[in-house]
């Protein structure tokens, strides 16, 4: 069986993260592009949209300052997206140690939100 590709390990763990949200009861609407800063838009009924790139690594990242040096380049990416007026930009991260960990992108960096697992 030929190894699996990139693509195809980052779709899977898109897949999964929009799982989880319909599961919460969101509409979501994943991005084809591979190299978008958005990957998936998720909204409630009369909600705000949730605008969020997921990310996978097998790396240990604990702690929101290794985060931040991991995926700093995706994280000024995201800072700078124009973003309707009540929505969020966030940063979904899937590791093997601590399942998902969810971070908030502010214009002045990014905050650790709800991170418990799964």
């Amino acid at each position: 069986m030929p190894a699996r590709s990139n693509y195809s390990r980052g779709r899977d763990t898109e897949y999964l993260a929009r799982d989880l949200l319909i599961l919460h009861g969101f509409q979501v609407v994943r991005s084809a592009g591979s190299h978008t800063p958005i990957d998936l838009v998720a909204w409630q009924d009369g909600g705000h949209p949730r605008l969020i790139q997921v990310k996978r690594s097998n790396s240990h990242l604990d702690e929101t300052v290794r985060v931040t040096r991991a995926y700093r380049q995706d994280i000024e990416a995201l800072r700078t997206i124009s973003r309707p007026m009540g929505s969020t930009v966030e940063l979904w991260v899937r590791t093997p140690h601590k399942g998902w960990q969810f971070y908030s992108i502010l214009h002045s960096g990014i905050c650790d939100v709800m991170n418990d697992g799964e």
